[in-house]
């Protein structure tokens, strides 16, 4: 069973991956593996294959992760992209029979109507499975603090690109086919996120594999904690409003809102 793990940027994606990872998702060869670097230290667990594929998806729409391309309707059938769906093809051969297996990178939340289509090819063909997505939601402010500390983009631009990348991700999904974890949960109760996002991949672990892997939890991951307010401005509310929608595919409980 293929699974794509996504979410905007500094919202959880590598935490949650390398969870699943620990319960026995395939995420690639360790080779192939992106390296934990000074930004991300508990590593990444991006296979850099599928990342750089979905560099070129968005370099081909005419944009990047951070300035996202302005795509028309059906743009995953598009000409310009068959030399890079018959690439995207020999990858996904690579993990045939290696079920469950996983890919990692919030370039998925922008990408995904190209790989579902090519995954649902091939469950008509009998190779595999349908695709189940793990989307991960963080506060948005602790994503913007998170991303203007590393310098990767103003605030400003931080509301449009979380926007952007949760819109896109909730557009290209139906609610039986994805999970949306919250990223607060795996420090208020690991064990029963994880048991919950297992048991919608109908991945098993033994009790004593949950224990090893919820250990892998760091709180030196929790630097920004925000609490519930309002948005002030049209850009806020949009935020506000889209934040609470997808919370309710969540079982998190805490604040409901933004803190300035």
């Amino acid at each position: 069973m293929p699974i794509c793990i996504t979410g905007m940027h500094r919202s959880g994606t590598s935490m949650v991956a390398n969870l699943l990872h620990l319960c026995g998702v395939y995420l690639g060869n360790e080779d192939d593996l992106m390296p934990a670097s000074a930004d991300n230290q508990k590593g990444y667990w991006e296979n850099r294959e599928f990342s750089r594929l979905n560099d070129e998806i968005l370099a081909a729409l005419g944009g990047t992760w951070d300035i996202p391309p302005n795509a028309t309707p059906g743009w995953v059938e598009e000409n310009r992209l068959n030399a890079l769906r018959a690439k995207a093809e020999v990858l996904l051969e690579e993990f045939r029979d290696r079920e469950p297996w996983g890919w990692k990178d919030p370039r998925n939340s922008l990408t995904l109507p190209f790989w579902d289509d090519l995954i649902k090819i091939r469950f008509l063909l009998g190779l595999t499975s349908n695709l189940k997505l793990v989307l991960c939601l963080r506060n948005p402010l602790e994503v913007f603090r998170s991303l203007r500390d590393r310098e990767y983009t103003p605030s400003s631009e931080g509301y449009k690109l979380w926007l952007i990348y949760s819109q896109s991700v909730l557009n290209a999904s139906l609610p039986g086919n994805r999970i949306i974890t919250h990223y607060e949960n795996y420090f208020r109760d690991p064990k029963a996120e994880l048991h919950r996002v297992l048991d919608f991949l109908q991945v098993p672990a033994s009790a004593d594999v949950i224990e090893q892997s919820i250990s892998a939890i760091s709180t030196e991951l929790r630097h920004y904690q925000s609490d519930q307010s309002h948005g002030d401005t049209d850009a806020e509310r949009d935020i506000f409003n889209l934040y609470q929608d997808l919370r309710q595919e969540t079982n998190f409980t805490g604040p409901a809102g933004l803190q300035h």
